[in-house]
């Protein structure tokens, strides 16, 4: 028996149709503000983060998201609208957004996510906490916020608070 061609052309439409529900971001919009920089190189934005990170005696939270999903808009608008976090991003982290979108287009900024063993597979935005040479801290990704949890204030700041670690040369 022979299958049809349009039995091959449904299997990919399916498993979008299937990502688009269960990959992580609730929902997705060509007219979100860009938040994430699509032309920035994210190796040189992350080298300048360690950097400052290592200056300044802090660690790094990196947010790597797309400029279409809803969580990763929800996620930055709780960061710069809820004053106690953004006082204690700003006291305790160097914040840094990269942009790993992959629809559409080729993936952005693949080489950072293949480092940090692809972290964005079950969704985005992902938060990771690293130290000033780059180690992420938080690598067991049940312990990372969820996409959703921006929803959840007081947990995202416990989260923050979790993993500042102490401060000072």
């Amino acid at each position: 028996m022979r299958s049809s061609p349009r039995s091959f052309v449904s299997l990919p439409l399916i498993a979008f149709a299937f990502a688009l529900l269960f990959g992580g971001c609730a929902s997705w919009h060509d007219t979100n503000p860009e938040i994430y920089d699509p032309r920035a190189d994210g190796e040189q934005q992350l080298a300048a983060s360690l950097r400052q990170a290592e200056a300044e005696h802090k660690r790094v939270l990196l947010n790597l998201g797309a400029n279409w999903c809803e969580d990763s808009q929800a996620m930055f608008r709780l960061f710069s609208t809820n004053t106690e976090i953004q006082r204690f991003i700003s006291e305790h982290y160097v914040f840094e957004m990269i942009d790993v979108n992959q629809r559409g287009v080729g993936a952005r900024n693949a080489r950072i996510v293949a480092r940090y063993g692809n972290p964005i597979a079950a969704g985005i935005p992902v938060l990771l906490i690293l130290d000033a040479k780059g180690t992420v801290l938080n690598g067991d990704p049940s312990e990372r916020p969820a996409d959703s949890d921006h929803a959840h204030p007081a947990m995202i700041l416990a989260y923050l608070q979790k993993w500042a670690g102490p401060r000072g040369p």
